[in-house]
């Protein structure tokens, strides 16, 4: 079968999370020259040993409009396109917390990364896609993105806004051969690092049977399952879908159970 991403370059952020990590690996193999960029250098030191010149290696908080610029600047330096984004990074607060009990610590934290710094970056790559003659931008909402999350409101707030802010600029940029979709997947199998560090392994075993009781199919969600739903929308499978968002829940959303 031919390569889904042969000839197209695509940026992926937050690439050094689970997510990312599967991106990368499945985008790779499908051809892909790509762009890793996360705010930890660390997290992305181990890149796949592929050709050297299919893969380019930055370090830039994107919460700063300027390292948005800068991204840009030296992925099409080193490429000369870009073809596809994908925003795979966000934060969540480690502990529930609902109206009330959210500080405006808490909530600028939680927006500035899971909403502005995604708005930033989206604009930030609308110029060269433009020119390109088009371009598909991949969002990572949630379950927060169509549903309410008790206890998480500065989480469940920022989701919805990367949500409408897809569909704003699949609206804005349609004519200009852009898509723009967002994925909505579950909680993961892998918890993020700000869970880790405070959930036991009863609390992480009790979470993964919660989960797996909240889908029909009986299993979690695996960042390989993201990774293959952000494939379908950077590759040309997708070219007559913009303004999406594709749950990938195992069908939790649809099911209510007691």
């Amino acid at each position: 079968m031919r390569e889904l991403l042969d000839g197209k370059t695509v940026v992926i952020t937050g690439a050094g999370s689970n997510v990312g990590r599967a991106a990368t690996r499945l985008f790779l193999a499908h051809g892909a020259r790509l762009a890793l960029v996360d705010r930890d250098a660390d997290r992305i030191a181990a890149v796949p040993d592929v050709e050297p010149d299919r893969l380019l290696v930055l370090t830039a908080d994107l919460t700063d409009a300027a390292a948005g610029e800068r991204m840009v600047a030296d992925t099409l330096a080193r490429f000369g396109q870009i073809d596809g984004l994908c925003n795979t990074f966000g934060i969540d607060p480690p502990t529930a917390k609902g109206t009330l009990d959210t500080s405006e610590e808490d909530w600028n934290r939680i927006i500035a990364v899971n909403l502005t710094a995604v708005f930033l970056a989206c604009r930030a790559v609308l110029p060269a896609m433009r020119a390109g003659g088009g371009g598909s931008i991949v969002n990572i909402g949630s379950q927060g993105s169509l549903l309410t999350l008790p206890g998480m409101t500065a989480y469940g707030v920022s989701k919805a806004g990367v949500l409408q802010l897809t569909r704003q600029i699949a609206s804005d940029h349609g004519a200009d051969g852009i898509r723009a979709n967002c994925i909505c997947p579950s909680g993961l199998e892998q918890p993020s690092v700000d869970r880790l560090q405070i959930l036991s392994d009863d609390q992480l075993s009790r979470r993964a049977d919660t989960m797996k009781k909240m889908s029909p199919l009986g299993r979690v969600c695996t960042p390989d399952d993201v990774a293959k739903a952000m494939l379908f929308f950077v590759s040309d499978l997708s070219s007559f879908t913009t303004a999406a968002a594709l749950p990938v829940e195992g069908g939790g959303t649809a099911v209510i159970r007691f």
